[in-house]
């Protein structure tokens, strides 16, 4: 759960939002697990640090013979060894001698370099032979995977912050890693208010609407790193919002709620109906669009975030406010904005707040809004174009921060 304490955060601006959004998700507390196939894309609390050198020895890149050449032009050799991968080669090659190695087999004490079999007179299978001859004399290193070259005892394999990849577990387990610390994934509830609301299924009549914020917003919060644990709809009866909070609070799968709708200043706003009288919380109309309508604030101790309840406006709220917060809670670096030069038709935007209007970035880099509106524009972006609260209209030729999506 995120920090217990009730105090109402002030905040009026979206910077001044995000900050306070942070406040009341806290941190994310941590774990130890094993670092295996389940461990895919947790983030570390800590560094991951390797235990054994990897290679762990002197070993063969190839399948061939390790030598050690009396004159520099040597190529013919006394064969005195034969070394399997896994074998412990527990002898000493001395000047004129060669052992047959396996790739990744450990090098006698001794070697100087391998020959690949090809390049030599030995059959490819059967007993090693008694005596080789090589096509070459023996190169100093060649072939030769030196002890630690890949990764040395001690140094990072992954720094904190940083998922746990297929490519770093299998690391991690080759320089002999067993357990990491990372941080747990914040266990959300949501849902999504509105007596107009109707599931799936269900006739929503002349005045419903089909629902969709309960799973749009499930599924970034699933994106974001969170587990989502619990999705509900509830009407605008006060007293059934006001036992949802109160189970969600107590529940022992949950560490955040997150709402959409009943935030702004109507009538049948249902969640600042029921959150605003407590002292803990605070709702806000942010100079944002779309997004304005904001609440915040904790539930017995449990986090809640409030978001409007357009699709549009939710699904924005997330990405630009609370995403960041998330991200931060989990240790995962913040998704940086770029600029790109806009190519679109000529917008016209209102000044005096942020806008974010649905975007495509094309594989040159520009980037263009499209002509469809509200939810369909959104369903075809790829990015969101962050208009300054200064600017009124933006035009082709015009450089605009662009956030990936």
């Amino acid at each position: 759960m995120g920090v217990g304490q009730n105090e109402p955060v002030p905040h009026t601006s979206v910077a001044e939002h995000r900050i306070a959004l942070r406040h009341v998700i806290g941190a994310a507390a941590t774990e130890v697990i094993p670092v295996d196939r389940h461990a895919l894309g947790r983030r570390l609390a800590e560094p991951l640090l390797a235990i054994d050198d990897l290679p762990r020895f002197d070993s063969s890149a190839m399948d061939g013979y390790a030598a050690v050449p009396e004159t520099p032009d040597q190529r013919v050799f006394l064969v005195v060894g034969d070394v399997a991968a896994g074998d412990a080669a527990g002898f000493v090659l001395e000047p004129g001698q060669a052992a047959r190695v396996m790739t990744g087999a450990r090098l006698p004490t001794g070697a100087v370099g391998v020959v690949p079999v090809e390049q030599t007179d030995a059959e490819r299978t059967g007993p090693a032979p008694r005596q080789v001859t090589f096509a070459a004399p023996v190169a100093p290193g060649r072939h030769v995977r030196k002890q630690a070259e890949d990764i040395a005892a001690g140094v990072p394999v992954a720094g904190t912050g940083a998922p746990l990849t297929a490519a770093v577990i299998a690391l991690a387990r080759s320089a002999g890693c067993t357990e990491a610390v990372v941080h747990v994934p914040t266990r959300v509830a949501v849902v999504a208010t509105g007596a107009e609301l109707t599931v799936p299924g269900v006739d929503p009549g002349r005045g419903g609407i089909h629902e969709s914020n309960s799973e749009m917003v499930a599924a970034l919060a699933s994106a974001a790193g969170c587990s989502v644990t619990r999705v509900a709809t509830c009407t605008d009866d006060p007293g059934a919002l006001e036992g949802l909070l109160t189970e969600l609070s107590a529940a022992p799968d949950v560490d955040l709620v997150i709402t959409t709708g009943g935030v702004s200043a109507g009538a049948y706003e249902v969640v600042r109906q029921v959150c605003e009288p407590r002292e803990s919380f605070s709702f806000v109309h942010l100079a944002m669009q779309p997004g304005g309508p904001q609440g915040l604030g904790r539930w017995d101790g449990m986090p809640v975030v409030c978001l409007p309840g357009t699709p549009v406006g939710a699904f924005v709220s997330f990405e630009m406010l609370v995403r960041p917060a998330l991200d931060e809670r989990h240790g995962a670096p913040a998704r940086g904005a770029s600029s790109a030069a806009y190519v679109g038709r000529p917008r016209h935007t209102r000044a005096g707040m942020v806008q974010f209007i649905s975007g495509v970035v094309a594989p040159d880099g520009t980037v263009s809004a499209p002509d469809a509106r509200h939810l369909s524009a959104l369903a075809g972006s790829n990015a969101l174009i962050e208009v300054p609260e200064t600017v009124e209209q933006i035009v082709p030729g015009d450089i605009v921060t662009v956030h990936p999506l």
